[in-house]
């Protein structure tokens, strides 16, 4: 880590004074933002974000805002009214936050350093800019389409900005925290990280929070919103939700879960239901989601895990293993070997299928061998071989089940791919 980085706090000290008085004019956008639009006043606020910059990110050594400086920015972000300005300092926050992080891992790879006092829009005070109820909202908004008016869809647009930045923030926050919690296990780190503040308050409604966020993630981009531009927001809006889910929210429950089994939480730190019992609950109810999620969420290790422990539900053999917070790609693999060999059971095929629908076990087992696939290598030709053996054995068995069964396109595709593999490997 760079001396300019661990100076922060002296640093921050002579910014007041730098640049022709930023420190006056911060107080000046605090005052504006909520005033009426003009273009005059715009035109200050993009100059200002420029000062910030050049002050900040233009000298080889340059020197970190002021909490109100990044305070004045982040309103400029939440409440601007022309794009340019959204995105003027949702850039400038981004950057800075790279430059100057509040929150590393020292030299020794074994230490988190934390800068104190340093601001964040989740600091959980009276004056905090953003809490649970606001994120919570900010999740439901996202999903609301454009319609003719110009001020609607700025907001939208600007929703999804914002969004991708608070996930940035939670992201910068946690990664280092949970680094050095699995060295460490100093579960501290983590109860005091911003994501577990989010989640753990008393006012966030968690099981709902879960439920709209699939919605929103799953929520397919409108016909009208498909110019470039758009698809390119829209996609970052879906990458950020999904680093999010899975870099935080997931392991943040493994990292909870692995410190409950050790005993170094207490009854202060509450109780939550996991997200992966949420998101379970969510899509076994729900056949049209679990197809769009499982098509959207791509991380491979995590979307195994959740088809296993869905199908495990109706797998009648009790060697098959349940719940596992983070599994080795090894475990994982041995557990899909053994549910679809559940299939080659004409008794147990049917079962399943009477239960859950063929068209979403086609789902399931195809979408848990392509994630397989992903994380494959070059040792493993036997089991690969084995698991696409499985794959076109279980196909076969649903539809010796009821010949009417419709085999999917997404099916064929499927057995396309494992038939493909076992040529190849002949």
């Amino acid at each position: 880590m760079s001396k300019e980085t661990k100076g922060n706090n002296n640093t921050s000290r002579v910014m007041s004074s730098y640049g022709g008085g930023l420190e006056a004019n911060t107080l000046a956008m605090l005052d504006s933002t909520g005033a009426k639009d003009s273009r005059d006043a715009n035109e200050d606020r993009l100059q200002y974000l420029e000062a910030v910059r050049a002050a900040s990110l233009v000298p080889e050594i340059g020197i970190p805002p002021t909490n109100k400086m990044y305070q004045a920015m982040f309103r400029i972000l939440r409440f601007g009214r022309t794009l340019e300005l959204i995105t003027a300092s949702f850039q400038l926050l981004t950057q800075l936050h790279q430059r100057f992080p509040w929150v590393y891992v020292s030299d020794s790879a074994d230490q988190l350093e934390i800068v104190d006092e340093a601001w964040s829009p989740f600091n959980f005070g009276s004056d905090s800019d953003v809490d649970s109820d606001v994120f919570q909202q900010l999740i439901q908004n996202m999903n609301k389409g454009f319609n003719e008016s110009e001020e609607s869809e700025l907001k939208i647009l600007g929703n999804k900005l914002l969004f991708k930045y608070l996930v940035h923030v939670l992201k910068l926050d946690f990664t280092p925290r949970n680094q050095v919690y699995k060295e460490t296990n100093n579960w501290s780190l983590l109860k005091e990280s911003s994501l577990n503040l989010l989640l753990a308050s008393r006012k966030v409604k968690f099981k709902l929070l879960m439920k709209d966020y699939l919605s929103t993630m799953c929520a397919p981009i409108d016909a009208d919103e498909k110019s470039i531009s758009l698809v390119e927001l829209h996609n970052g809006t879906l990458s950020a939700m999904k680093e999010l889910l899975v870099m935080v929210i997931m392991d943040l429950d493994a990292s909870k879960q692995k410190a409950d089994l050790e005993g170094i939480t207490s009854r202060g730190d509450g109780v939550r239901t996991p997200a992966m019992e949420i998101i379970l609950d969510e899509l076994t109810y729900d056949g049209y989601l679990l197809s769009n999620f499982l098509q959207v969420f791509d991380d491979p290790i995590w979307k195994l895990e959740i088809v296993l422990q869905y199908l495990t539900k109706y797998i009648p053999k009790p060697s098959v293993r349940t719940r596992r917070s983070n599994i080795p790609q090894a475990e994982g693999q041995q557990r899909l070997n053994g549910i679809l060999k559940t299939f080659s059971s004409g008794t147990n095929s049917k079962n399943i299928t009477k239960k859950i629908g063929a068209d979403i076990v086609q789902i399931l087992i195809g979408h848990a061998f392509l994630a397989r696939l992903t994380f494959s290598n070059p040792n493993d030709g036997d089991s690969i071989t084995e698991i696409c053996n499985s794959i076109t054995s279980a196909f076969t068995s649903l539809k010796q089940v009821d010949q009417k069964i419709e085999i999917l396109s997404f099916g064929k595709e499927v057995l396309f791919t494992a038939g493909m593999i076992l040529k190849a490997k002949a």
